[in-house]
Formats: C-alpha cells, sequence, structure tokens
C-alpha cells in the first residue's frame, strides 16, 4: 500500500487521521523535532502546535544510500580531471549555482554579471560590483570549511554577507536581528497566499533557536537533518526578503562539506529546473492536514539532490571522455612539439568544461601554467606558431586569449 499523505487519510476516511497521526508520530525511528512550523490551510494561518517530523521509510533510506554512493563516484571522476579542466568544471557550477538561486526568487542574474563579480574576486578588486559578495560566499565552498552556526548572530551574518547590496531600501530589517513585522509568501502568478510566517522577532527567535538545535544534533542522520532544517527555516522566514537564497546558501555548504561540493552547487540548479515539485513539497508539508509530517518534503528533496548529482556524473563522464580522447591524439601526433601538445591540452581544458569561450585560460594564464617546464618566451613563439597553423584563433587581445579550432578530428 502506498505511503499516504494524512490530508488524503482525512478525506478518505476522516475519522481515521488522528489514529494515522498518532501512529507515525510514536512509530518506532520516527524523527520528531522540536520545531513548531505556522501549517495554513485555504490560505489562513491554522497553527504552530505540531512539531516537525519525519518517518524513516525505506524509500528515504535508498535515496541516502544513493546520494552517497554518487557522492563518492562523483568524487572519483573529479579527481582524476587535470586541474585546469577541474578548476573550470568547479567555476562552472559555481556560476549556475548563482544564477539559479537568484532565478527561483525571479532575480534576473546573467552569466556576465556572474563573470564580472567572479573575476573581480579573482583579482582582488575593490570595485562595487553587484554580486560580488554572493559570489564570494559560493567561492567559499571550495574550501569546505565546517560552517558552524551556533548563535542566531551567525545567521545575520551570513545574510548580510550573501545579500549585501541586493536588498531594496523597502525590505531593510527593522529587528534587532530579523524582521519584526508580518509578512506573507504570495504566488507570483495566482495571487494566493501560500504562507504566512511569524510575525515578531521574537517568536522568529524561539523558532530559529529550535532550528539551530536541531542542526547541530549529531543523532540525526545529516541528509534528513539537511532537508527537514531548510523547510523549517523557509517556514520562518526571518528576513523580508533574501530568505530563499540564504536557506539554499546554507544548505548547500553543509551538503558540499558531507557530500562533495558538486553535489552542493548543483542543488540550487535543481529545483530552479523542479520549481512546482519545490513549492508543492513546501505546501504539503506546511498544510494543517498533515500536522507537520515532512517526510514528503525530504522525499522530494533527496529526488532532486540525486537528479542532480546523476546530471554531474554524466557531465563529468562525457567531458572527461573529450579529455583523454584528445590528448590520446595529441601524443600520436608527431607534426606538433611536445610544448604545443601541452598549449593546445590546456586550451581544451579550459574550454570544454565552461559554456562560454570567453571565459577560457588567456595566454598569461597558460604561459604560467607551462613556465616550470619551457622558457615563457618558448610558450609565447609556440601559441603564435599554433595561430598561424589555424589550429587556434585569438579571441580577445586584452587580455589575450585563444580558442581551439580543433577537437575532434
Amino acid at each position: 500500500m502506498a505511503y499516504k499523505e494524512l490530508k488524503i487519510i482525512k478525506y478518505q476516511q476522516y475519522d481515521a487521521q488522528e489514529d494515522e497521526y498518532q501512529r507515525r508520530l510514536t512509530s518506532f525511528g520516527v524523527i520528531k523535532t522540536e520545531m513548531f512550523p505556522y501549517l495554513m490551510q485555504r490560505g489562513s494561518f491554522k497553527s504552530h502546535q505540531y512539531p516537525l517530523f519525519v518517518v524513516p521509510l525505506l524509500e528515504l533510506q535508498l535515496l541516502s544510500q544513493k546520494i552517497q554512493e554518487n557522492s563518492t563516484k562523483i568524487k572519483e571522476i573529479a579527481n582524476l580531471l587535470p586541474p585546469v579542466a577541474h578548476n573550470q568544471f568547479y567555476t562552472e557550477q559555481l556560476y549556475k549555482a548563482v544564477i539559479n538561486t537568484n532565478e527561483i526568487e525571479g532575480i534576473k542574474t546573467t552569466r556576465k554579471d556572474v563573470s564580472e563579480a567572479y573575476q573581480a574576486l579573482q583579482e582582488s578588486s575593490p570595485k562595487d560590483i553587484r554580486l560580488l559578495s554572493t559570489v564570494r560566499m559560493y567561492h567559499d565552498i571550495a574550501d569546505n570549511q565546517l560552517l558552524t552556526i551556533d548563535h542566531l548572530s551567525v545567521i545575520r551574518d551570513i545574510y548580510d554577507k550573501l545579500t549585501e547590496g541586493e536588498i531594496d531600501e523597502e525590505n531593510q530589517l527593522d529587528g534587532e536581528l530579523f524582521r519584526d513585522n508580518i509578512v506573507s509568501i504570495v504566488d507570483q502568478h495566482s495571487g494566493k497566499v501560500e504562507h504566512i510566517a511569524p510575525s515578531t522577532e521574537k517568536q522568529i527567535y524561539l523558532m530559529l533557536t529550535s532550528w539551530i538545535q536541531f542542526i547541530n544534533d549529531e543523532t540525526i542522520p545529516f541528509l534528513i537533518k539537511a532537508t527537514l532544517g531548510h523547510f523549517f527555516f523557509e517556514n520562518i522566514h526571518p528576513f523580508y526578503d533574501g530568505n530563499g537564497r540564504t536557506g539554499r546558501y546554507i544548505l548547500s555548504r553543509y551538503l558540499a562539506r558531507k557530500l562533495d561540493i558538486f553535489s552542493g552547487l548543483v542543488i540550487s540548479q535543481k529545483i530552479n529546473e523542479n520549481k512546482n515539485r519545490y513549492y508543492k513539497a513546501f505546501s504539503t508539508t506546511g498544510d494543517i492536514d498533515n500536522r507537520a509530517e515532512g517526510t514528503f518534503f525530504v522525499q522530494t528533496m533527496l529526488e532532486l539532490i540525486e537528479e542532480g548529482q546523476k546530471d554531474i556524473i554524466n557531465i563529468l563522464k562525457e567531458k572527461k571522455a573529450i579529455l583523454d580522447h584528445f590528448w590520446q591524439r595529441m601524443k600520436e601526433n608527431r607534426d606538433l612539439a611536445e610544448i604545443q601538445k601541452h598549449i593546445l591540452f590546456l586550451l581544451l581544458q579550459s574550454t570544454t568544461f565552461v559554456n562560454h569561450p570567453k571565459e577560457g585560460l588567456t595566454d598569461r594564464a597558460i604561459i604560467d601554467i607551462l613556465a616550470s617546464d619551457f622558457p615563457r618566451k618558448t610558450i609565447k613563439d609556440n601559441i603564435t606558431k599554433l595561430r598561424e597553423k589555424g589550429m587556434i584563433v585569438q579571441i580577445s587581445r586584452k587580455p589575450s586569449r585563444h580558442q581551439l579550432l580543433i577537437t575532434d578530428e
């Protein structure tokens, strides 16, 4: 028999709902929290007296196992990539994470916006560039340092750094750390009120305190902790704007540390591609008739993580096969000098894993990489020779950058 929502059970057999709720809440192995979300009914706030809980279904256990297996596979393939290819793939996923997490909230963000911010970050530019703070925060994920959230002020600090310069004047915070007034989440298409969050900073303090206790509880399986914690954070909605971006950043950083960087970065992209599933999962757990059962939300989120991982694995396999095939051809090519083979291979690495050729390596970067094995002037001269042979083409002058013209002959 399929595992059903309590709401469906209520409609099918009204008297059975309460008994089934108690059975689930007290069943062996159930994860019952001290987090009490705001629950809705037909566009109105109804209650926050029910504790958030998850029934550890076999489906959740299998998904969790598969996610960890996928993560191991991602790390194995990624670690086989040459350094330039690995770095370019990471950069591409970072771009997608920032673009997608903003797009989910209807914030127009172009690849150029993210690229300029990332370039400024690499150059330690003091310029006032849009998204610089956001890109810096996501770039920190690569360091894989532990993000300890043990105080309310840490949440505010994350929010401030992540959204610096991105929050309109009308959405500036009016509480000591968070908002201190009512906020409703309205469906942009239907105009229907989807969620009413706590209206006072005092209540937000209380709920976030229970959230902090939950995410630091080492007795809870980490994938359930990550996904259920994400639901409750968004349910609290501690800010007027930037809640989704903050919540997804915390989720991404946690998954990156517990699984791998790419599993952490891809989650925003999968949520953006499946917004209807994502918001439906929120509505399901936030419906009063489901009594704060988070099982279905957790399952949806685990499915999205696994789907994102599959995408990453397929891309890595495909791109690595291109690199391997190309390098084999280079080794067999007797018409090219050894230095020319390395230049061509670096150019292939630098553009195979990004979606825009002008984000490939500059000539200067190629010279820096190969300088330990070849004289700098020799490298520069051979870049010119390859261009004269028609194997590469110059696509920008300041800085000088070339693009490969041969890939699979």
